[in-house]
């Protein structure tokens, strides 16, 4: 089974590379909807994405493959919960949702729940590391991964970045610089700077929620209560800035001033359900994961603790003899 994916997506793979490289490339810019175009019918035709997403996936089903004996066993749920991550991915840059974005700021919105908050948090609780290193190939991983792995400067540099601290300010630091009006609007005219948004975006993600998720056979130093602590502090932010989206009575992003409007909707009222779109759902996203982290911190201490306690073992009863009546002799008549 996991020798046919890895052939499906290698034939994939190399049929995106084709028109990546043959397809004009005036064919794989961003040119949205055009007046009158079905915005259901506009797909990213640019294949790059998929291209990366499909490696990906071959990395993940041939470390799989790889692994003879697993010491942490990847679980049915947690392959399904990678390919559900990509495919979240793949639904944000090569849907229409891509396209629609252009033109709508709900749509946009939409998108950047996906790239940020859902599929980071399905890809990483796939558990993808262990799989993806054994799935390279053996020159990469001796003569590229361990190095940078055992140079000081590359363990410092990680223990940096996953400091609890350091990605709340990166995952929230990233959505407060790009819901700027100023650079938003740069993105909505520039596409390498739209590219770059994707990328930070989906980048905090994958850091901020690998502190939290702590995906096997990491071990982090920070305690499951600090989690949930961290995951409530950023419901704060989050809120306040949906809420000034929201409750906003003017246009706050010029740049869909004078584009085709694929609905029959208001900048005002698009703009509002964009607010929305980013509050609620991103609140939301928040407490499931902290449930999530709360049910892998009761797992663990029951692991540490067992609150039955084991039986003690069972005892033979002692049988006590019984008396047998005594016979009398009777005197002889």
């Amino acid at each position: 089974m996991i020798r046919t994916g890895r052939t499906i997506l290698l034939a994939l793979a190399v049929l995106a590379l084709l028109q990546l490289v043959w397809v004009v490339p005036e064919a794989h810019a961003h040119n949205g909807i055009e007046n009158g175009q079905n915005p259901f019918t506009a797909w990213n035709w640019n294949p790059l994405a998929t291209l990366l997403l499909l490696m990906a996936a071959y990395l993940y089903l041939n470390g799989l493959a790889n692994w003879i004996r697993p010491s942490h066993p990847i679980s049915r749920w947690q392959r399904a919960s990678f390919f559900i991550g990509l495919f979240m991915i793949f639904i944000a840059l090569q849907s229409p949702l891509d396209n629609l974005s252009e033109h709508m700021l709900s749509f946009h919105q939409l998108q950047h729940f996906l790239l940020r908050m859902l599929a980071p948090l399905l890809v990483l609780l796939g558990a993808p590391l262990t799989p993806m290193l054994r799935g390279l190939p053996l020159w990469f991983l001796q003569g590229f991964v361990r190095p940078v792995v055992k140079h000081p400067l590359g363990r410092a540099t990680y223990d940096k970045l996953t400091n609890p601290v350091i990605t709340v300010a990166v995952f929230m630091g990233v959505i407060y610089l790009w819901q700027v009006p100023g650079g938003f609007n740069l993105a909505l005219r520039n596409e390498f700077i739209h590219a770059i948004m994707h990328m930070t975006m989906m980048s905090s993600g994958f850091l901020f929620y690998w502190a939290v998720i702590d995906p096997a056979p990491r071990r982090s130093r920070v305690h499951y209560g600090v989690r949930v602590l961290y995951l409530g502090l950023i419901v704060l932010p989050n809120t306040f800035l949906g809420a000034v989206i929201t409750f906003s009575k003017g246009i706050i992003y010029s740049g869909y001033e004078g584009v085709y409007q694929p609905f029959d909707m208001s900048l005002l009222t698009d703009q509002q359900i964009g607010g929305l779109v980013l509050w609620v759902p991103g609140d939301m996203m928040s407490i499931l994961v902290a449930g999530i982290v709360m049910i892998m911190w009761y797992e663990r201490e029951e692991a540490a603790n067992p609150s039955i306690p084991p039986r003690p073992p069972t005892q033979t009863p002692i049988e006590t003899p019984t008396e047998t009546p005594t016979q009398t002799n009777r005197p002889p008549n």
